[in-house]
């Protein structure tokens, strides 16, 4: 009996403390799971508050991001895109206005332009031709006034132009040198150069070989290829020229040398007889030595010709009558 008290005591601290054990399990699942019991107290809505309040200001934040970027995008854009065009329309009006002030500013206008090179041909006359005073240097073209400086005047055997600010023209010039003064018979004179191009007189210049035409002279054949376009063709033939000079010391000095269609070049000897050398191009130099030799011979036989012709060679001949 007494067994059976002292089991039924320690089987009743047990269950005792099971059912301790089980009402603290059930407290402390309870404080776990169940929310904060909402009631009036000034202590639930303070931690309320607590535990909000973070969560507003996190989406008050990213509302406020979100609306900076949609403004934005929507008002800076249109205003980068507005300051462009006016930077632009600006830029074409300063520089309208700076061209404008370019092309009619005296500042970048022609006063006179520095020639250089000439020696017969006036500097007058060149700028008379050109006609640059007064004219801005940004609508010069030098390709162009050269071209022209060289139709205008024959006598130049190159021009140079060069354009530089604010109005200086520099223009270089390069004459031809005469060697031959070609006189027509009907009345006329023009000046020849070692390439065959003939120009008008300028001045006076010693030493030239004076020929005397009794007509035109055939036209030379040209190389089209190695010729410049802007150089006027040439009256006679280089070699011609050539020639001209290698037989002026035989011709009597002071008298022309005498070109005629039929028998070619010559000249009248003072000793009263006419001398045809043909085309002097081929064979100069062996005409010559027949022709000293025929003088010699008719000083030796006493003979006065009239006529005397090395045209051909092979086959001098000489006349004593008309």
């Amino acid at each position: 009996m007494s067994k059976e008290q002292k089991l039924s005591r320690a089987e009743i601290v047990r269950q005792r403390r099971a059912a301790q054990q089980a009402k603290d399990a059930q407290k402390e699942s309870a404080s776990r799971s169940m929310p904060p019991v909402t009631t009036r107290a000034g202590s639930s809505s303070v931690a309320k508050k607590k535990k909000r309040k973070p969560n507003v200001r996190q989406r008050r934040y990213e509302i406020a991001v979100n609306t900076a970027s949609e403004n934005l995008r929507t008002v800076s854009m249109p205003s980068i895109r507005l300051e462009w065009r006016a930077a632009s329309a600006l830029l074409v009006i300063l520089l309208g206005i700076g061209l404008y002030l370019l092309w009619t500013s005296p500042y970048f206008m022609v006063a006179a332009p520095q020639i250089q090179g000439n020696q017969r041909l006036g500097s007058e006359e060149i700028s008379s031709v050109l006609n640059l005073t007064g004219e801005s240097v940004f609508l010069l073209r030098p390709n162009q006034l050269e071209r022209g400086l060289l139709i205008a005047y024959p006598s130049l055997a190159s021009v140079s132009i060069t354009v530089s600010l604010p109005n200086q023209v520099r223009i270089h010039v390069t004459e031809r040198q005469p060697l031959i003064v070609w006189q027509q018979q009907s009345g006329g004179a023009a000046w020849i150069d070692a390439e065959g191009i003939a120009f008008l007189p300028r001045g006076q210049v010693d030493g030239l070989v004076s020929i005397l035409a009794l007509g035109p002279p055939p036209a030379p054949v040209v190389d089209t290829a190695s010729a410049s376009e802007l150089a006027p063709p040439p009256f006679i033939s280089p070699e011609t020229v050539a020639a001209l000079e290698a037989l002026a010391p035989y011709a009597p000095q002071g008298a022309p040398i005498i070109y005629d269609p039929q028998y070619g070049l010559g000249w009248n000897d003072a000793r009263g007889w006419s001398v045809r050398l043909g085309d002097i191009t081929k064979d100069i130099a062996l005409k010559l030595r027949i022709y000293e030799t025929m003088v010699n011979w008719f000083a030796q036989h006493n003979i006065h010709p009239v006529l005397v012709s090395v045209a051909h060679p092979h086959a001098p001949f000489y006349r004593t009558e008309q």
